[in-house]
């Protein structure tokens, strides 16, 4: 309401329909028309035209990735166009996403990519399906060597300039 206690310009133009959508829902509940027969078709040849047929319905075979052994269902042409993308190996969505992902982390190709991450999923398939709790300790154990630089070369350049901020100053 408007201060002056007069209705919106709005709400007055949506009041004549408002009332007749309160007023029908007091009275018997009527059936909602087709399409067809609020245009004046009700063939029911029309209705089978706008079907499919199955004829024109691809075909679907089951695929199943080379990396982690996940199978999807789809048609022969996205299979083939994997398959092109891939070298010849068919790999499901989210592996492929991985290799992506991969192969710019890396700056390599495709090719590169995909065997690393096949390594990545036949260890994961080998172990870490069978033992998941020894799977996540190793894989722990991976990150916290990588945080605390345990046997890379530049391990001990870090523990000299650490120790150099820590000594105290040549007097």
């Amino acid at each position: 309401m408007a201060p002056n206690g007069e209705a919106p310009a709005a709400v007055a133009s949506m009041a004549p329909l408002l009332t007749t959508i309160i007023g029908n829902l007091g009275s018997a509940w009527q059936r909602t028309p087709s399409w067809h027969e609020l245009h004046g078709s009700t063939d029911d040849h029309i209705e089978m035209e706008l079907l499919p047929s199955i004829d024109s319905i691809p075909e679907v075979e089951e695929a199943e990735c080379e990396c982690c052994g996940m199978s999807e269902e789809c048609t022969p042409a996205y299979i083939s166009k994997v398959r092109r993308r891939f070298s010849g190996q068919w790999v499901c969505g989210l592996c492929a996403e991985a290799v992506a992902e991969e192969a710019g982390k890396r700056g390599c190709g495709l090719e590169e990519a995909l065997v690393a991450h096949m390594g990545v999923c036949r260890r994961f398939n080998g172990f870490g399906r069978t033992h998941p709790a020894l799977f996540q300790a190793d894989a722990m154990k991976g990150i916290l060597k990588k945080l605390s630089g345990i046997g890379s070369p530049k391990s001990n350049s870090r523990r000299e300039a650490m120790m150099e901020k820590a000594a105290p100053p040549a007097a």
